[in-house]
């Protein structure tokens, strides 16, 4: 029976970083290297239309594990920041200078991070399905995992300790955490098709368009001259291409209109639904003996692209913990490095969550309020870079100050007021008028009533 100090359960984008990471910074510390197994049910090529867009603090986090040589054997496309269209209006905002975001084959990106955990020391990588976990009778701490390979008989693998990464709809998360406080919240769909062909208005930029009666578009350029192309739904509609073509083709830009319209020919549209779930602390009343890690934790909403640089994030914390820890048997160490885990990762965690959750709801919302806040967003990223850079920077995973994201935040929401009661609403060619005031101080109610309604329960949930 295989017998581990660790095992990690999910080869996608945490389980291989994590195995590489530990197996590379523990393998002069240790007297004995460590025996790390990587378990995945399938090792072909993935093949998914999300994961495809790293930022500019997840491709700094693959620079600090050592893994960023995996982006240049891709071809991968790096990015300078978004170009935002919304109606006849658009803003080009940019990532911090020497910071780009780096898009590519998501199957062929997980591919390179299993090679390079392959050939780090003493890693087995092996295709299974994990079924259970192993628990000891007595003390009920997890001691392993129950396997299968396909058409073989079921394998025990035993670990000292067990690493759950193994997706957003996790198994084990229940097993392992117990009552949570929270379970995973279906937000929608992201439906995603691959365009050929396509010029963009700003070709180094993604683009992101807000529609009205629509979720957000967004259109990123991959490797090989396609794009990427991903419409938010809130939920299904009865035909997903005539919405395409009717609801969303027309208000996009003309260049993109026909490369849209043929691929909707020649290809099929894909669909997959997007959760949130916030984290839970490990490592007090969760399942000695094991933890979960990525998205089996910690789930946002995909539209500012921040899954992976959360995930990869987290490695690079969770990697410089465990290398201090002689033995990865000893329960009380690994609790108190997962509690020391939990605060750390908050300073970056906390600002993409809330940013993806609170973006999305409003740029993917309708109503009066919504209209309020999209405009008044807008025109503030319009005035210039200097307006832009800190949420940008913050977006991209750049810079981790909670404080930082909740002064911009309010700034915003007070210049969509300031908007509102100053700026010709559409259709009007002249400002507000005084006698106007009482209705519009109402709507400026709304607004934070709004807000604080979209961002409120995000914001106590990752506290």
């Amino acid at each position: 029976m295989p017998s581990y100090n660790v095992l990690i359960v999910g080869a996608g984008v945490a389980g291989p970083a994590l195995a590489y990471a530990l197996a590379t910074k523990t393998y002069e510390k240790r007297d004995v290297p460590l025996r790390i197994a990587l378990l995945e049910r399938s090792l072909s090529k993935p093949d998914r239309i999300i994961a495809e867009f790293l930022q500019p603090g997840g491709v700094t986090a693959l620079k600090k594990l050592g893994l960023e040589s995996c982006l240049g054997e891709l071809g991968s496309i790096s990015l300078s920041g978004y170009h935002v269209l919304r109606g006849g209006q658009s803003i080009c905002s940019s990532f911090p200078e020497g910071h780009v975001a780096e898009t590519f084959d998501h199957g062929a990106f997980i591919m390179a991070l299993r090679d390079r955990a392959r050939r780090a020391p003493n890693i087995d990588v092996i295709e299974t399905t994990v079924t259970s976990l192993i628990e000891n009778k007595d003390t009920h701490r997890v001691i392993g995992v129950l396997a299968s390979k396909a058409g073989g008989q079921p394998q025990s693998y035993f670990a000292d300790l067990v690493v759950l990464a193994d997706g957003s709809s996790s198994k084990f998360r229940t097993a392992v955490l117990g009552n949570m406080p929270y379970e995973p919240l279906q937000g929608g769909y992201f439906a995603g098709l691959i365009v050929k062909d396509l010029k963009l208005l700003m070709p180094e930029y993604a683009t992101m368009a807000v529609l009205k009666g629509a979720g957000p578009v967004i259109i990123f350029e991959l490797p090989d001259n396609t794009h990427r192309v991903l419409i938010e739904l809130k939920r299904p509609p009865p035909d997903i291409k005539e919405h395409i073509i009717h609801d969303i083709i027309p208000q996009l830009p003309s260049s993109a209109r026909a490369p849209i319209l043929n691929a909707l020919e020649t290809s099929r549209v894909r669909r997959v639904p997007h959760y949130y779930l916030p984290p839970t602390k490990q490592g007090g009343s969760s399942k000695a003996g094991a933890f979960l890690l990525g998205d089996s934790l910690n789930v946002r909403h995909p539209l500012t692209a921040g899954g992976m640089t959360v995930a990869l994030n987290d490695v690079v914390i969770i990697s410089d913990l465990l290398a201090h820890i002689e033995n990865f048997g000893n329960w009380d160490e690994i609790s108190a490095v997962l509690r020391k885990w939990h605060h750390m990762r908050k300073s970056l965690a906390h600002i993409i969550n809330v940013m993806s959750m609170g973006w999305a709801g409003i740029f993917a919302a309708e109503g009066e309020a919504f209209d309020i806040m999209q405009e008044g967003a807008f025109k503030y990223f319009g005035k210039g870079a200097e307006y832009a850079d800190e949420p940008m920077s913050l977006a991209a995973g750049i810079t981790h100050s909670p404080l930082l994201l909740a002064r911009n935040s309010l700034a915003i929401v007070i210049y969509s007021i300031w908007v509102l009661f100053t700026h010709p609403r559409p259709g009007n060619k002249s400002a507000p008028q005084f006698y106007e005031y009482p209705l519009l101080f109402i709507k400026a109610l709304n607004v934070i009533w709004t807000i604080g309604m979209v961002m409120g329960p995000v914001m106590w949930a990752e506290m």
